[in-house]
C-alpha cells in the first residue's frame, strides 16, 4: 500500500469514527431541545386552561370530564407527542388519547415522559390528579437520517480535501527522494560526472551531502581501480618471469588468426617443451630453474632476429614456449629447430645425458578451430618424444593414431582406479600450521610406468572428454585417504568437470552419504568457470556450501569478469594469481594491484591465499600486504600423501 494511501487511511478511520460519534451527539440534543419545547407548550396550555376555568362561574363532572378529553386530545395531536393520559388521584385513568408508535421506530432512542400535576397549573379544586404526556421518539429518529446524511456529505468532502492535500504533499516529498535515486542510478552505471545534488529543503541538506560525498568518494575509488585496470591490463599479457607474452596473449593472437575473416594463409605454431625444467626444479630449486627459463628466452628472442619468418614467441607455461612464424621450407625449418634444440642443451644446468627439449611442428589455416590446432600440435609434441632429434612434424604423424594412443592412456588410468596423491599445504602464517592441504593426482604410463606430465595428460584430457572421470578417480581416493586422516584437504575441480552434469550430481550424491568428511574438505575452482560456465559453477558452489565443505577460487586477479561470482557464491577463500605473487617483493606495481585485490576481497569477507611463493621475500611481503594464507616452495614442495 502507498505511504499517501496509508496516511489518507489513519485520518479517514478517526473521522469515520466522529460522525457517528457526532450524529448520535446532535440527536441528542435534537431530542432534548424538543422535550423542552414540548413541556414548555403544555405548561403553557395547562396555564391557558386555568385562565377559562377560573373565569366559568361552575363545573360540573360532565363538564370536568369533557374539558380532560379536549385536553388530552389537543395534547395528542401535537408534534412529537404520542399519548396524553390523565389519572386521577387514586391513580386511574380517567382520560387517554393517542397511541405508542411501533417499537420499531424506537431503536436508537427510549420513551422519555412529562408528568405535570394538574392541581399546580390548574387551580381549581376539582381539578386533582396527574397529566403523562409521552413523546413519540420516532418522529425525531425520522430526522436522524438527514442528520447522518448531512455530517456524512461534510465527512466526504472533508476526506476529499484531505486525499488532495496527502497527495499534492506526498507529491512535494518525492521530489527530493527521485532526485536523490536519479543520482544513486548515475553512481550504479558508473555516472560520475551528473551535477552535484542540491535539495531545495534544509531536512534533507544531509542527505543530499551524504550522497554527494558518496559520489565523489566512489568517483575517486573507481578512477583509481580503472587506472589499476588498465595497468594490469596491460601487465597480464606480460609473463611475469621472462617479459614475454603470455598464454592469454598468445589465445587472443591465435583467434585473431583464425576467426571466420581471416585469410586461407598458413601459418606455422611451433612449440618447445622444456624437458628437463621440472627435474631442475627439484633437484635444484626453483632460483636455478628461473635463470634456466630465462636463458630459454634470450636464444628464441635471438632467433626470431636471426629469423624473419618467425614473428611472435610467447610463454604458454612453465616449460612451454609457443613461436608462430610464416611457413618455411624443410631445410630452413631443420636449421631453425636445430639451432633452438642445440642452444637448449647448452645453457641446461642438468648434465644427464636426457633431452633438453622437445618441439612440436604444426600448420594451420584460418579455417581451422582452436582446438584442431592445438590438438594436432600435441600430437607432434608427442611424437618428438620417440625422434632422435627430439622434433616432429605434425603432417608427418598420424593424427587419429595420436588421439587413440591418449585414449588408451587414459582408459587405463581410469580403470586401475588407481593415482599417487600429492599434497601441499597452505600455510596460516599467523599460526604457522597448515590451513589445509592442496591435493593432485599424479599418473602412470601403461607401459613405461613413467610419470605423464600433467602439462600433457590435462590437454588430453579436454580432447577426448576424459577430464570428468579422472577428477572423479582422483575425488574418490581423496575420499578414501580422509576416512583413516584428520586431515583438512582441498580437491581440484576442472572447468570441464564442473560444467558437466553427470559430474555434478555423482559429487553432490557423493558427499551427501559422506557428511562427516565435508568440514574438512574443500574444493578449488579457477575464476575462470565463474565467466564460462557461470550457471553451473554458483548452482554447484551453492550446494557444496550448504553440506558444509568450503570453497576456494584459484587464479584470483586474472579475470575482473569473475568478481560479480564472487559475491554471489561467497567462498571462503580466493587464490592469488602466481604471476602476481612471482617477485612481488620488487614489483611496485603488483604490490599495489594485489593490495586492491586484498581490499575487495576482504570486504566480502574472504580470506587471501598466495600461491607459488617461492623465497622468503616473497612471503614477507606478502604478510605486509595482509596476505594471512601462502603456499609454495617456499614452505613445502608437493609430496606424496602417505596415510596406508
Amino acid at each position: 500500500m502507498k505511504l499517501s494511501n496509508k496516511i489518507v487511511l489513519c485520518i479517514s478511520i478517526p473521522m469515520l469514527f466522529a460522525l457517528v460519534i457526532s450524529s448520535v451527539i446532535e440527536l441528542s440534543i435534537l431530542q432534548s431541545n424538543t422535550s423542552k419545547r414540548v413541556v414548555d407548550e403544555i405548561e403553557k396550555n395547562l396555564d391557558d386552561l386555568n385562565i377559562a376555568i377560573s373565569q366559568a362561574p361552575s363545573f360540573s363532572a360532565l363538564d370536568k370530564e369533557l374539558v380532560l378529553s379536549n385536553l388530552v386530545k389537543d395534547l395528542a395531536t401535537r408534534p412529537y407527542v404520542a399519548t396524553a393520559e390523565i389519572y386521577d388521584g387514586d391513580g386511574n385513568s380517567i382520560a387517554l388519547s393517542g397511541s405508542l408508535p411501533s417499537p420499531s421506530s424506537l431503536a436508537l432512542l427510549p420513551f422519555f415522559d412529562a408528568k405535570p400535576e394538574l392541581n399546580k397549573n390548574i387551580s381549581h379544586s376539582t381539578f386533582d390528579g396527574l397529566l403523562v404526556v409521552t413523546f413519540d421518539n420516532g418522529e425525531i429518529l425520522s430526522i436522524f437520517p438527514s442528520i447522518f446524511i448531512k455530517n456524512a456529505i461534510i465527512f466526504a468532502v472533508l476526506n476529499i480535501i484531505i486525499c488532495f492535500l496527502v497527495s499534492k504533499l506526498m507529491r512535494v516529498s518525492q521530489l527530493p527522494i527521485d532526485e536523490v535515486v536519479n543520482k544513486l542510478n548515475d553512481i550504479n552505471s558508473h555516472n560520475f560526472t551528473s551535477p552535484e545534488l542540491i535539495l531545495p529543503s534544509k531536512e534533507h541538506e544531509q542527505l543530499s551531502i551524504t550522497v554527494n560525498t558518496l559520489s565523489s568518494t566512489l568517483a575517486s575509488r573507481f578512477d583509481e581501480l580503472t587506472r589499476q585496470s588498465e595497468l594490469f591490463k596491460k601487465e597480464a599479457s606480460k609473463d611475469a618471469l621472462t617479459g614475454l607474452s603470455n598464454r592469454g596473449a598468445f589465445e587472443r593472437h591465435m583467434r585473431a588468426l583464425l576467426n571466420e575473416n581471416a585469410t586461407s594463409q598458413e601459418k606455422e605454431l611451433i612449440v618447445v617443451r622444456l624437458a628437463q625444467l621440472a627435474s631442475i626444479n627439484t633437484k635444484l630449486g626453483m632460483v636455478p630453474g628461473d635463470n634456466y627459463v630465462k636463458a630459454i628466452t634470450n636464444i628464441l628472442m635471438e632467433e626470431t632476429k636471426n629469423n624473419s619468418s618467425i614473428r611472435f614467441v610467447f610463454r604458454l607455461s612453465g616449460g612451454d614456449f609457443a613461436l608462430i612464424s610464416e611457413p618455411m621450407e624443410k631445410p630452413t625449418r631443420d636449421l631453425v629447430l636445430t639451432n633452438i634444440s642445440t642452444q637448449c642443451a647448452s645453457v641446461t644446468p642438468l648434465r644427464d645425458g636426457t633431452k633438453a627439449t622437445w618441439i612440436g611442428v604444426t600448420r594451420f589455416t584460418g579455417s581451422m578451430t582452436m582446438q584442431q590446432v592445438m590438438e594436432s600440435v600435441d600430437s607432434a609434441l608427442i611424437a618428438s618424444m620417440k625422434t632422435q632429434s627430439g622434433w616432429k612434424l605434425a603432417s608427418d604423424i598420424a593424427h587419429v593414431h595420436s588421439n587413440s594412443q591418449w585414449r588408451e592412456r587414459l582408459n587405463h588410468i581410469v580403470s586401475q582406479q588407481y593415482a599417487d596423491i600429492m599434497i601441499q599445504p597452505i600455510m596460516d602464517i599467523e599460526r604457522n600450521i597448515p590451513a589445509y592441504y592442496e591435493t593432485s593426482g599424479r599418473f602412470k604410463d601403461k607401459k613405461t610406468n613413467d610419470i605423464i606430465p600433467m602439462s600433457q595428460l590435462i590437454p588430453a584430457s579436454e580432447r577426448l572428454d576424459l577430464i570428468p572421470q579422472v577428477d572423479k578417480l582422483v575425488t574418490n581416493i581423496v575420499f578414501k585417504k580422509m576416512e583413516v586422516t584428520s586431515q583438512q584437504v582441498a580437491i581440484n575441480l576442472s572447468i570441464t568437470s564442473i560444467a558437466n552434469r553427470d559430474f555434478r550430481e555423482w559429487l553432490v550424491k557423493e558427499l551427501a552419504q559422506r557428511e562427516n568428511l565435508c568440514p574438512r574438505l574443500s574444493f578449488e575452482i579457477e575464476d575462470a568457470a565463474l565467466i564460462q560456465h557461470r550457471e553451473y559453477t554458483e548452482l554447484l558452489c551453492r550446494q557444496l556450501i550448504r553440506l558444509g565443505c568450503r570453497i576456494t577460487v584459484e587464479h584470483f586477479g586474472d579475470n575482473f569478469a569473475s568478481l560479480s561470482g564472487l559475491r554471489v557464491i561467497q567462498p571462503q577463500f580466493v587464490k592469488l594469481s602466481g604471476r602476481l605473487t612471482q617477485g612481488i617483493h620488487t614489483n611496485k606495481d603488483n604490490q599495489l594491484f594485489v593490495s586492491s585485490l586484498i581490499s575487495i576481497a576482504k570486504n566480502l569477507n574472504i580470506k587471501v591465499i598466495a600461491e607459488m611463493v617461492e623465497t622468503e621475500a616473497e612471503s614477507i611481503a606478502l604478510t605486509k600486504l595482509g596476505v594471512e594464507h601462502q603456499q609454495g616452495y617456499y614452505f613445502a614442495k608437493p609430496a606424496l600423501w602417505n596415510v596406508y
